[in-house]
């Protein structure tokens, strides 16, 4: 089970009217924090999703949500699903995460990049990739890690998960090349 709050959240243009308190010395008019708590069964493979602030509850499977589905190998890496942009419309996972190794709980320390879904103007799948990230506190104002990427794959993009696995993969390649080559100020190796 895991749990995120997002601090001082405005009510959406389109949500109801706003946010309005009997109690007469409220002062977040417009303003909430909402509370997310996901519990995964690896088991079952059933999501529950339980939000504050609106207090709504959601049960789903780890196929259309995509937390808590296995890892899976592709372009030297282990992916770690993320949950599907729109899954009435595509139930397959839009973002990963990616390691070198399986682990048995994902943390910061494992992951050497990231694949994203995105959409040609012709509307056909691709995916992006960012690799070596460095995670820092959360900007002011965001509860979220701050996470910059040493290596992003700019406007290439890739017909495939596979595709933008092996170009993550060359890219943790190259900078540990880099890292154990002569003069690069990298310790390690005999000596």
């Amino acid at each position: 089970m895991t749990t995120r709050t997002e601090y001082d959240q405005r009510w959406g243009r389109f949500d109801e009217g706003g946010h309005s308190c009997p109690n007469e010395d409220c002062n977040h008019h417009d303003r909430y924090d909402r509370l997310t708590v996901r519990i995964v069964c690896h088991s079952c493979h059933v999501v529950q999703l339980i939000t504050g602030e609106e207090h709504s509850w959601a049960g789903t499977t780890t196929a259309s949500i995509g937390y808590g589905q296995p890892p899976k190998r592709a372009g030297g890496l282990w992916l770690y699903p993320g949950p599907p942009l729109l899954e009435r419309l595509n139930p397959e996972p839009s973002a990963y995460l990616c390691t070198l190794e399986k682990v048995a709980e994902l943390t910061e320390k494992d992951i050497v990049g990231a694949i994203a879904e995105e959409h040609t103007k012709r509307h056909r799948l691709v995916w992006s990739a960012s690799a070596l990230p460095t995670v820092s506190a959360p900007l002011p104002g965001h509860t979220a890690p701050y996470v910059a990427w040493a290596k992003d794959s700019g406007d290439q993009r890739f017909p495939t998960v596979a595709a933008a696995a092996k170009w993550v993969k060359a890219q943790v390649d190259a900078a540990t090349e880099e890292a154990a080559a002569p003069g690069s100020g990298a310790t390690g190796g005999a000596g």
